[in-house]
């Protein structure tokens, strides 16, 4: 029978502890981990390791750790608690349920078993409808509410007698049959982006509904009408500048920083934000109705890619969707929703940059032209391309291996040097994953992961970064680019009204 260091395991799970309250998620991993192989009998290292992956999103990790943790000690509540959140992460939402339900039965006052019950129950009485009612991609209410909604609905709110911020002008838009078939702001100017700003989302306050829905329609349309494969160019105009900018997760103060830091967005200069807009900080419908502005005023110089966080389940998890309904309204929920599936998939830059949120194919006979021809404009699918280009990331190794995260894979620095010869590339740029200088050149700098919400979540103590594509005028040797046609720099976090992310979100989740 084996002997273990129980004693030398449990001090490294000890000091585990201490990283995981200073919330440095990494290293209390790392440490977990020395307990585990020092002493592998304690249901306890792995519940606590499971903790520190669902903190860095590796919800997979996670799982195998607390079922782990459950068969070395079937009374370890809180392995059956974290399973449960890790299931949700991994959007097993019958599989969650059945964990918070075992929580329950010992506890059943714990409030985030309860949420968690109940976000799953949610959710499941939901697909099941949809299923119901034919086709579980399909809206409650209709797949077109972006078209459909009458501006005259709106007039009745109290919200709209109240407003005394800047004034928009619409049009409701019909088809040849006289229905709605959409609402067209008419009026947006740079003057009321910068009042929307500064006299009412910096006071704390909302746009009217009928604003919002506006301005969420006629984006919605923009998006709608590009490809799913957006392409962009500045070679032949040396003085623009294109920006890339990874997640920015509902940070809206250090959005606004960008900003200012970096340029606005102008005719001169474009900015493709990579995914991940909303969920997490507690600004998402501001950072959401910025961009939307934004894109109506310049709609050839801003760009959004779809991100993972742009999508139903992850909304009911991390916070936008209860953001939107305490702040808005359902309605105006599910018009984002809408607009989100509308949103591109992925962008090239001068036919050299490939920009997605998450990863490649792990088809390798795939090249960038199947990207163009991804029905797009629907929840993704578990599986496939469409999921991959939102999930999968980076690793160390060669070849393709299973995703810490539990959806799309992880692939090796061979995998991106591959699709890049085929597809005659010279980076690919994604986003997905915290680094902790806001960027980091991977797979033989074939590869730059660029995340732009600095600080993340109020704890992680990270820059955000940007890249900017200037041909022939990059800075090379400057954080670590060798590419003479990017310009890579770094920003810290700045200070914003003391409200905690995920601040309206009834799930109580957080990971």
């Amino acid at each position: 029978m084996a002997v273990y260091d129980t004693e030398l395991a449990t001090s490294y799970k000890d000091e585990g502890n201490k990283f995981l309250k200073q919330q440095d998620f990494q290293r209390a991993n790392e440490l977990y981990t020395k307990a585990i192989e020092t002493d592998p009998t304690q249901s306890i290292f792995y519940s606590n390791r499971a903790l520190a992956n669902l903190k860095l999103d590796n919800f997979m990790n996670a799982l195998n750790d607390c079922t782990n943790a459950i068969e070395l000690n079937s009374s370890n509540l809180k392995a059956y608690h974290r399973r449960g959140l890790a299931n949700i992460g991994l959007l097993n939402f019958k599989s969650a349920r059945n964990d918070f339900n075992i929580v329950l039965k010992y506890k059943p006052n714990d409030i985030i078993a309860k949420n968690g019950f109940d976000t799953c129950e949610k959710v499941i009485r939901e697909e099941r409808f949809k299923k119901a009612i034919g086709g579980s991609d399909e809206k409650t209410g209709g797949a077109t509410i972006c078209q459909s909604t009458s501006l005259s609905s709106f007039d009745a709110n109290a919200d709209l007698s109240k407003y005394a911020g800047p004034e928009l002008e619409f049009k409701q838009l019909t088809n040849e049959k006289g229905e709605n078939s959409g609402i067209e702001v008419i009026n947006m100017s740079q003057s009321f982006i910068s009042s929307l700003v500064n006299d009412v989302f910096l006071k704390g306050k909302n746009l009217p509904k009928k604003y919002a829905a506006a301005i969420i329609s006629h984006c919605e349309r923009l998006f709608r009408n590009e490809p799913t494969l957006v392409e962009i160019s500045n070679v032949t105009n040396p003085n623009t500048k294109i920006s890339v900018c990874g997640d920015t997760h509902g940070q809206f103060y250090d959005v606004l920083n960008i900003f200012k830091r970096f340029g606005k967005v102008s005719e001169n200069h474009t900015y493709l934000f990579n995914g991940d807009f909303v969920d997490r900080g507690s600004w998402s419908c501001e950072v959401a109705i910025l961009f939307y502005c934004l894109k109506i005023l310049f709609p050839n110089n801003l760009f959004i890619n779809r991100g993972n966080h742009e999508t139903d389940n992850m909304n009911k998890v991390y916070g936008f969707e209860d953001e939107c309904n305490y702040k808005y309204s359902k309605r105006i929920f599910q018009m984002f929703s809408q607009s989100f599936e509308s949103l591109p998939l992925a962008t090239l830059i001068n036919n050299d940059y490939l920009v997605m949120h998450g990863g490649l194919p792990s088809d390798t006979s795939l090249t960038v032209e199947d990207i163009k021809s991804i029905d797009r404009f629907k929840q993704p699918p578990r599986d496939g391309l469409f999921m991959e280009l939102l999930w999968s990331d980076p690793q160390a190794k060669d070849g393709f291996g299973p995703s810490q995260r539990g959806l799309g894979f992880a692939f090796g620095s061979d995998i991106t040097a591959q699709f890049i010869e085929k597809n005659n590339l010279r980076k690919i740029f994604r986003s997905h994953e915290v680094r902790m200088n806001g960027y980091e050149f991977e797979h033989n700098k074939k590869l730059i992961t660029v995340f732009s919400a600095p600080n993340y979540c109020d704890s992680q103590g990270n820059l955000g970064s940007i890249i900017h594509v200037v041909p022939n005028n990059g800075e090379i040797n400057v954080n670590d680019n060798d590419d003479e046609n990017l310009i890579i720099e770094t920003f810290d976090s700045v200070s914003h009204p003391d409200i905690k992310p995920m601040a309206y979100s009834n799930g109580g989740f957080g990971f």
